[in-house]
């Protein structure tokens, strides 16, 4: 049987102290992300309870608004001065009159 005998190198410190590199570093990493996972979480939960303060206050907002337009009538259009049109006319704009040029030609003023 044969044996090796292990001899003393430097490439042996220089691969410990690599690996205890790896190691700190992959431990320092390892708290950062921990860390940051813990942040999302808290953070998350401060926006879930802005969430539900925000939804309350829609919920009043649209409360409101329903009160209001419950309130619109034609009696109450005439208090101020609004009147129904006698007849209703559609205009039709084509892409020509929408643009300010077309091509080189400019729009007549």
């Amino acid at each position: 049987m044969k044996s090796v005998a292990i001899t003393y190198t430097s490439h042996i410190n220089r691969l410990i102290a690599c690996s205890a590199v790896g190691i700190a570093l992959s431990l320092l990493l390892y708290g950062v992300f921990l860390l940051e996972a813990v942040a999302h979480t808290a953070a998350r939960a401060e926006a879930e309870e802005e969430m539900v303060v925000i939804s309350s206050r829609l919920a009043v907002l649209e409360e409101e608004y329903l009160e209001k337009t419950r309130a619109i009538s034609p009696a109450r259009a005439a208090e101020f001065g609004l009147t129904e049109p006698v007849s209703v006319t559609t205009v039709y704009a084509t892409s020509f009159a929408l643009t300010l040029l077309r091509g080189k030609e400019r729009i007549p003023r």
